[in-house]
């Protein structure tokens, strides 16, 4: 527009004389007369394009000098204001503006003078009285030694009016956050981006400290893990929303117990995390106030009942032995607390009856019992077993698969045969009863389950840590209430009790038999390797033949396998091998044909048994 304007200033007459204001030769004047008659074709023809564009401009357009006349308008400025065409030419423009925004745009156009452009926002008054808030633009330029400034004024009262109610809903949303007696925190990742005056005094924080603070330090050690399954659960879209209850650490450092409810939700843009909680000390702490006189009576009422001497049997467990009476105390101490135990016993001695025993009297009684015997479990099904599988985990699977863990969840997960169990497997087990989750194979959401341990062997686990063979911390994490199952052997005053038992169970309803008294010295001799089991299946057998049948022919004195090896006349070779099946037989049989102790118990690996088995016939 100022270069328009000023290639507009040249006169016609100008362009009829030469340099120095000489006349021009006749012979060219025709020339330059058609000369000046094209520049002043292109001159109207630019100008209509001007003035074209002037009216197709969206606000309003003017054009005022240093004495602030309007000089060149749009249609606009007489439709926002009201003036008509004469009224606009014959104002001042700080006719548009009152009060302050007078001074306002008078300071902004000096401005614009100065500087060459300026912005101003303000609010005009049109013809009639309303008032319309505009932002203005402007460029200054001067054209043959006059100052002139040009500009555009849009209407911004829609924009005003969203900033008005954006600024209301943000007053009113900032006096429920301030006013409701919950408190109510926003947080991205590990950064607080909001939290209420309840909020941070539920801590004891100022607001300026507790934004200081990450998420993480609200929640005590233990329940941090719990907040990070929360927020990934959310985040995910596995869940809208989620309630929790957690106990979160004081500023003084005291604990207390806060429960609310969480939402993931967008703020500015970025996936954040709502969370609206209240203080429920109170009513926790009287909940387990509540929960621990429950605790208390159910001691008592275990106390009362240890207290009974000379008892028979106890659940399905029999035996009125003193060792036995021993063991039925362990059990009721066990089962009154909730603390991990580890039961010791030979094969046979009836750890899994002690093992259900404790579940069925303690708190867990109505929630699963989950027996796994470690040893049967396939090294590589290992993990997957216990802590469950994602569908598409393994070729083959269609559907989630529960874990061990899963199906103990409340209850008892009894870990039979626990001195198999792997060691790099121990390493993630530990981890899950100390609080810290599982993860499914295939899967990477953290999980959590309530359960508790009850653990047999067979072996000696403190030499199995300390040989390396089982971590420590696992060890320790399972060994805390430790009972010892005797040998039938060392409790022989409970064999004619097991033995009527088990000829009632197996006399199959017509009738107990009686044991003669010869049969029944004969079972108080034997030397049980078996122990229970192996009592449980001669009663068995004898009801059906009629007859004692031993896993050794001669359990008092049975020879040894060297001898019958001689007896039977075999060669060097074919007695060495004689006395190798007999002493493998013997072992296996003891060993209720579990290789790996078998293995052990001969002093050889279980590769090794394995072959000799196949090339004796025993495999």
């Amino acid at each position: 527009m100022p270069n328009t304007l000023k290639a507009s200033s040249k006169t016609p007459e100008s362009s009829l004389h030469t340099a120095k204001g000489k006349a021009a030769p006749e012979s060219s004047r025709g020339e330059q007369l058609q000369e000046l008659e094209e520049a002043l074709k292109a001159l109207a023809n630019e100008n209509q394009f001007f003035e074209t564009l002037i009216r197709g401009l969206p606000g309003i357009f003017y054009c005022f000098n240093d004495k602030l006349q309007v000089l060149r308008w749009n249609r606009n400025v007489e439709t926002v204001t009201g003036y008509t065409e004469e009224e606009v030419g014959s104002i001042s423009l700080l006719t548009l503006f009152k009060g302050g925004d007078k001074n306002l745009i008078r300071n902004s156009i000096k401005d614009v003078f100065v500087n060459g452009e300026g912005l101003a926002e303000s609010t005009i008054v049109t013809k009639d009285g309303r008032k319309i808030p505009y932002m203005f633009t402007g460029v200054s330029t001067r054209i043959n030694g006059a100052s002139y400034l040009m500009g555009m004024g849009l209407d911004i009262s829609a924009r005003k009016a969203a900033e008005q109610s954006l600024r209301e809903s943000e007053a009113l949303y900032r006096l429920l956050g301030e006013r409701i007696t919950e408190g109510v925190v926003l947080a991205h990742k590990n950064r607080f981006l909001f939290a209420n005056e309840a909020a941070a005094s539920m801590f004891g924080y100022t607001r300026e400290e507790f934004l200081a603070k990450t998420p993480e330090f609200m929640a005590a050690e233990p329940f941090r893990p719990y907040f990070l399954e929360l927020y990934q659960a959310l985040e995910s879209g596995a869940a809208e929303e989620r309630t929790f209850q957690a106990r979160c650490l004081h500023k003084l450092g005291n604990e207390l117990w806060v429960e609310g409810k969480a939402n993931f939700i967008t703020w500015k843009g970025k996936p954040s995390l709502l969370l609206t909680a209240r203080d429920v000390t109170e009513t926790k702490l009287r909940e387990l106030s509540m929960q621990e006189e429950a605790e208390n009576l159910r001691r008592e009422n275990v106390n009362l009942r240890s207290s009974m001497r000379d008892r028979y049997r106890f659940g399905n467990i029999i035996g009125k032995s003193t060792a036995m009476q021993e063991v039925y105390e362990l059990i009721l101490n066990a089962a009154a607390g909730s603390a991990n135990v580890i039961i010791y016993g030979e094969s046979g001695t009836g750890k899994e009856l002690v093992a259900r025993a404790i579940h069925k009297m303690s708190k867990r009684a109505d929630q699963p019992f989950v027996p796994v015997n470690c040893a049967a479990i396939p090294a590589n099904l290992l993990e997957s077993e216990f802590f469950g599988s994602r569908k598409g985990a393994f070729t083959g699977t269609h559907s989630n698969k529960e874990g061990f863990l899963d199906q103990a969840n409340g209850g008892t997960l009894f870990l039979d045969e626990v001195g198999e169990l792997d060691i790099m497997l121990q390493v993630k087990l530990l981890r899950a009863i100390e609080g810290g989750g599982y993860t499914p194979v295939g899967g990477n959401a953290v999980k959590f389950s309530d359960f508790r341990i009850i653990a047999a062997t067979n072996r000696n686990l403190l030499e199995q840590a300390r040989a390396g063979k089982m971590r420590e911390d696992f060890f320790f994490r399972i060994h805390i209430i430790p009972i010892n199952l005797p040998p039938l052997r060392q409790r022989r005053d409970d064999i004619p009790l097991l033995a009527e038992h088990f000829m009632k169970v197996y006399s199959g309803g017509q009738g107990q038999a009686v044991l003669p008294g010869k049969v029944l010295n004969d079972l108080v001799a034997y030397d049980w390797p078996g122990n229970v089991r192996e009592l449980q299946n001669v009663i068995q057998r004898y009801l059906t033949v009629n007859r004692l049948d031993f896993i050794s022919p001669e359990p008092l004195q049975a020879k040894a396998p060297l001898s019958e090896a001689v007896e039977n006349g075999a060669d060097l070779r074919g007695a060495t091998e004689n006395v190798e099946k007999a002493l493998i037989k013997k072992a296996l049989d003891q060993n209720r044909g579990h290789k790996s102790r078998t293995a052990e118990s001969l002093g050889i690996s279980r590769k090794t048994l394995f072959r000799k088995m196949k090339r004796l016939g025993l495999s």
